[in-house]
């Protein structure tokens, strides 16, 4: 693009240049030939935010230097991103007129990379804390402008459902140690069926796990491959739950008849979004759901056969 418009620049110059010329004397010291004094474009020049970077954004739109929608900010005062990987994007998705969009093999490398590279920062999976990622591909005028580099944040969660919160402090090392933002235990919400179970689940909060609580995080499984169109939520339903069924037996400590024949045990997801799956992340995180009513007053890992902690 910037090609182009200097040439566009100097075809108008030329142009009249060229209905002028013969208006007068040529002044002293100049040779009349002005084309050739005429400066290069300046290539754009692109702020990108440093690792360890903390923005204030209440949008998701694409990163755009041109247009601040992400605004650095000290990251000890409340913020939505923390910058954890600045890349280029490689191979054919460089040279293609547009910047890659959700459910293309550019978008996807991005968002694997910014996953792995999540990974290291907090110290574990990050599927496996309260946490998500953020991937700011350039806008389409500041990807004509020559930027192909896309920002990679890592963002604070408050439900285990991906609902974004503001944060103080960095999330770096988040999962090491008391882990912190790790996934533990939960307060649930929901509306309940006619036999007494869950129909929907609302919200999963974290609490702590000595504190009255109706879910705990119990694993992760994979739904996908993530190719081609988001599946149908009964299709994903079949895929999710004899696969959480047995995470949720295993962290029980049970086999899963033996969980089938504990009546305060239940299986429930996070759900799968288009963005998610076009991004190429199939991966679903699985909860020990207790009856409605009944509440956990300590962890049923490796419960067993042991009696419900009530």
């Amino acid at each position: 693009m910037k090609r182009a418009v200097r040439a566009a620049a100097a075809a108008v110059l030329a142009g009249l240049l060229l209905g002028t010329s013969g208006c007068g004397p040529t002044a002293a010291g100049v040779d009349g030939e002005l084309t050739d004094d005429w400066p290069p474009l300046a290539a754009p020049k692109f702020d990108l935010p440093a690792v360890g970077a903390c923005l204030s954004t209440t949008t998701k739109t694409p990163f755009d230097p041109a247009y601040t929608v992400a605004t650095p900010i000290e990251c000890d005062r409340a913020h939505t991103l923390e910058v954890v990987l600045v890349r280029t994007v490689e191979g054919s998705a460089a040279q293609a007129p547009a910047p890659p969009k959700p459910g293309s093999e550019g978008f996807q490398a991005s968002y694997t990379a910014c996953g792995k590279a999540v990974a290291g920062y907090v110290g574990g999976e990050w599927h496996t804390g309260l946490l998500g990622i953020d991937v700011r591909q350039p806008t389409s005028q500041a990807w004509q402008g020559g930027l192909r580099d896309y920002v990679c944040s890592v963002v604070a969660l408050s439900d285990a459902y991906g609902v974004m919160q503001m944060n103080t402090g960095s999330l770096k090392g988040s999962l090491t140690g008391a882990a912190p933002r790790a996934l533990r235990c939960l307060a649930a919400t929901g509306t309940t069926r006619s036999d007494g179970w869950w129909e929907d689940m609302s919200t999963l909060t974290p609490i702590d796990c000595a504190q009255p609580h109706e879910a705990e995080f119990a694993g992760t499984i994979q739904v996908g491959p993530a190719t081609g169109s988001l599946p149908a939520s009964d299709v994903l339903r079949k895929r999710s739950l004899g696969p959480c069924w047995d995470v949720v037996a295993r962290f029980v400590g049970l086999s899963g008849n033996e969980l089938d024949a504990r009546e305060e045990f239940w299986a429930a997801w996070d759900g799968m979004g288009r963005y998610q799956w076009e991004a190429g992340d199939p991966y679903q995180r699985c909860f020990a759901l207790f009856r409605p009513g009944k509440k956990a007053r300590a962890t049923v890992k490796g419960l067993g056969k042991k009696g419900f902690p009530a």
